[in-house]
């Protein structure tokens, strides 16, 4: 017979178990703080945050997450699926929602992606989202925990500074003077027109055009009225461009380039002269330009039929072609097939 335990007994056996629901009562205490602790800290964080189990219910989530981003308290989001949010989560969205976190599920790890989010306040934002699975002692995949962080400020900021590098890339291509594309420019479409030309079959036709006796105006009108015929110069040959594959370049001083496209040699020709003509009927006084009385200016065109032709041979030969068309008495275009 099992001996009765004494008073003396019983009385610390009680006392044992005193200590133990002081015990529970003090760690329970502990983890109640704990969690209070940890969800001011969540809540305290920006970002919005949120905690899913394995079967897609929200377990926790923070007030960046209900307020921000979906705009009802977390009493209405905790113990949920995306799918019984239809109210603030259209059924579309929850499904690619839903399909990503089963994706993670099967291979578990993190994930990453970006979209546009319509906000509470019906404001669009882009975020990248950050989600990672959570396991247990077992290794077992129990759940997701996600954080999204608000980009919507950098990509306007990256838009805005992409805009100004464009800018910026333009302007790098053009002549400060007169408006049009520089030497830099050239450089860059010359040997590209002319893949373009081997391509399709175009005629290629490139004029280096100058200002006849530029020096002499300069000395006798000035820089400044200097400048400004140039750009008028500019002005006037830009009008004749009608097409977009049609080119102008200043490239240095009194010196521009010319770069079109047409279907024989006779166009190419009539295209040139007109441009010769255009600035001769300008009538801009010049009183030492040999005679002629008015600015002018001299073409050397390289009609390239051969587009195998090197571009510094096509180059070379405007420019010799240029030479001789001043030597004969300025105001001239003098032409070549290559």
């Amino acid at each position: 017979m099992k001996k009765k335990p004494t008073y003396e007994e019983l009385e610390a056996k009680v006392a044992l178990l005193e200590k133990k629901v002081l015990l529970v009562d003090t760690l329970e205490n502990e983890i109640n703080s704990n969690k209070q602790f940890l969800q001011i800290l969540l809540d305290t964080i920006p970002n919005p945050v949120f905690y899913k189990d394995i079967t897609g219910i929200y377990q926790n989530c923070n007030d960046a997450f209900s307020k921000t981003i979906l705009g009802i308290p977390k009493e209405d989001i905790i113990g949920k699926t995306l799918f019984d949010l239809r109210d603030v989560i259209p059924h579309e969205l929850a499904k690619g929602y839903h399909d990503k976190d089963i994706s993670l599920y099967k291979t578990p790890g993190t994930q990453v992606y970006e979209g546009n989010v319509k906000c509470a306040n019906g404001s669009m934002k882009s975020f990248i989202v950050y989600k990672a699975t959570v396991e247990n002692n077992l290794n077992e995949v129990i759940g997701i925990v996600g954080v999204m962080l608000d980009i919507t400020e950098i990509k306007e900021n990256q838009m805005k500074l992409d805009e100004k590098n464009k800018v910026l890339k333009n302007l790098s291509y053009m002549d400060s003077l007169t408006g049009i594309l520089n030497r830099r420019k050239f450089d860059e479409v010359f040997p590209e027109r002319i893949k373009i030309s081997q391509r399709y079959k175009y005629i290629l036709n490139f004029v280096i055009i100058d200002v006849d006796n530029f020096k002499l105006y300069n000395d006798t009108y000035g820089h400044y009225e200097g400048d400004n015929v140039l750009k008028m110069i500019a002005d006037t040959i830009s009008k004749r461009l009608l097409r977009p594959d049609d080119y102008l370049f200043r490239l240095g001083g009194e010196e521009f380039g010319l770069l079109y496209h047409s279907n024989d040699e006779i166009s190419s020709l009539k295209f040139a002269d007109n441009v010769r003509t255009d600035i001769e009927n300008l009538n801009i006084e010049h009183v030492n330009n040999n005679g002629l009385n008015k600015v002018t200016i001299s073409l050397g065109l390289t009609i390239i039929k051969n587009l195998s032709t090197s571009k510094k041979f096509i180059y070379e030969s405007a420019d010799a072609l240029l030479y001789q068309a001043k030597k004969s008495g300025r105001n001239k275009l003098l032409s070549k097939v290559i």
